[in-house]
């Protein structure tokens, strides 16, 4: 390995104790693999098989915690105890190689499309006609929102009891948690919105109570939490980074493993904080620099982001603790490996006419042709 890489093979303690040997994660990524049921098939776990050495932390795509509320087709739902058997299968699977498997926990909110097609009913703060959306939303009441808190709890109790080293928050990408943070999408008068603390409420609680079933149940279970740093789509704004260094502040009171930050559409992790706002702030510095200041320590940060070569690896390091990595997961499951035997002119992301190979599962191949063509041959920064 060249001695410049060193740095991703150092271990990092997180706040439970467990020690971390590198500083590689894969993202979460939705497969469309999932049985009817919404137990991981067959497909998962060949899928996750083939990258059980990609990185310490392998991180599932989005598992809901409640019947019928998915927002993707053939999407993991661990939502029941009679699921625990099959997904007891996927954790020893992404465990066989020493790496710690991670269940990432959505409630999607508006955007449970499959979940109203299955219920006619869709869950919102606020019941909003969204422009974007072909389906009405209902407003959750305070009996819902305790029950969905509950929920997080129970599916934390059920990765553990299937055998997975930690479980991921999932406060990101317009779902239920971000839906709360934002004043766009929350406008409750009640406990759980109106001002900026009380919009903090909802996915606070959400993070309080894993935390309290993982502690009590397997002190060194993982606890980690994904948030949006801003939501800022034009004239419409949800939050701003400076709300969300509040909500960071909170989080980080709260004694989690890590923080995992999700940038919004083709920037990367150094995207600048109010690179095209000028008028709402003066602000330079990376968000993610922002945010590993405002934890200062006291949870390790994990950045993602188009990042898709060796150098942007380790460059990721700059603003966080961990890296995680979407498209070269998929691509290169010996990304690593290939890293630490110094391998880099082996890297291959181009995915065309390797997919059985890569164990992609049909309708995620599907999923990306219909959008864009596969991950092409990327130049490598050695």
């Amino acid at each position: 390995m060249q001695t410049k890489y060193q740095p991703l093979f150092t271990d990092l303690r997180l706040n439970n104790g467990v020690v971390l040997h590198n500083r590689i994660a894969m993202c979460p990524m939705l497969i469309f693999a999932a049985q009817a049921d919404g137990t991981p098939s067959a497909q998962d776990c060949a899928y996750f098989q083939l990258r059980n050495e990609f990185g310490q932390l392998l991180i599932t795509g989005a598992t809901t915690i409640a019947p019928h509320i998915q927002c993707a087709q053939q999407q993991m739902s661990l939502d029941t105890d009679a699921a625990i058997p099959a997904f007891r299968q996927l954790a020893t699977v992404m465990q066989a190689q020493g790496n710690k498997g991670i269940v990432q926990l959505q409630h999607p909110g508006r955007q449970a499309s499959i979940g109203y097609a299955q219920s006619h009913q869709a869950y919102a703060p606020t019941a909003l006609d969204f422009p974007f959306l072909d389906y009405p939303v209902q407003e959750l009441t305070n009996s819902q929102i305790e029950q969905i808190i509950q929920a997080f709890g129970q599916a934390t109790a059920r990765a553990i009891a299937a055998g997975f080293s930690g479980v991921e928050i999932h406060g990101a990408n317009h779902y239920l948690l971000q839906q709360f943070f934002s004043q766009y999408s929350n406008r409750r008068t009640d406990a759980w919105g109106g001002s900026l603390t009380k919009r903090m409420a909802f996915p606070l609680a959400v993070a309080q109570e894993v935390l309290r079933v993982a502690r009590q149940l397997k002190p060194d279970f993982i606890v980690g939490y994904r948030l949006s740093p801003e939501e800022i789509h034009g004239a419409n704004i949800g939050y701003t980074i400076d709300e969300s260094l509040q909500l960071i502040e909170h989080l980080a009171q709260l004694d989690l493993d890590y923080l995992h930050t999700s940038i919004y559409s083709s920037a990367t992790f150094r995207v600048p904080a109010y690179k095209a706002f000028a008028l709402r702030g003066n602000r330079t510095k990376p968000m993610n620099a922002l945010i590993h200041d405002q934890i200062a320590g006291r949870s390790a940060l994990m950045v993602s982001g188009s990042i898709r070569t060796p150098a942007a690896t380790l460059d990721g390091l700059n603003y966080g603790d961990l890296v995680a990595l979407g498209v070269v997961a998929l691509s290169d499951p010996q990304f690593t490996n290939k890293i630490r035997t110094d391998h880099l002119d082996q890297i291959n992301l181009n995915v065309h006419g390797r997919e059985q190979d890569l164990q992609l599962p049909p309708a995620l191949i599907q999923k990306y042709r219909a959008k864009a063509p596969l991950p092409p041959v990327l130049g490598l920064s050695k």
